[in-house]
């Protein structure tokens, strides 16, 4: 078996996944960027993501995560979320009328907060790219 740490991933609603990995993917500001087992400890924000991580057991999974705060400490890693949600929990209608709602607010940026539209678009992006990926 592979060397593995603990992955939790929190919610302001609930604790979306707590077990073993192998490894996680996320995506910063400054890029992508992959944690290993007895990784250094390190305190970082994420972008919202795909987030991607393999399983104890060598399953590849993915969630899409908001902007998040990560902490790795003596082989824990814990990213704290907005939002966090496997493709199965996504509301497709929901993440489309998201993305319309947020690509008009941009077009007439000037009655909108450009910067929440657009993070609001990413958002939605997203969600939308995680449920169609698994089709």
């Amino acid at each position: 078996m592979a060397n593995t740490f603990l992955l939790k991933i929190i919610t302001p609603g609930r604790e979306v996944y707590n077990d073993q990995v192998e490894k996680v993917t996320l995506k910063s500001a400054d890029g992508e960027f992959q944690v290993l087992a007895n990784h250094q400890s390190l305190i970082s924000t994420t972008i919202p993501c795909i987030a991607k991580f393999k399983d104890a057991k060598g399953n590849d999974e993915e969630l899409f995560i908001s902007k998040s705060l990560v902490q790795i400490n003596n082989n824990e890693m814990v990213i704290s979320s907005d939002a966090a949600e496997f493709e199965e929990d996504i509301d497709e209608e929901r993440a489309e009328r998201a993305f319309r709602r947020a690509e008009d607010r941009l077009k007439n940026s000037e009655n909108y907060n450009r910067g929440r539209a657009e993070a609001a678009f990413f958002r939605a992006k997203q969600r939308l790219a995680l449920k169609k990926s698994n089709r």
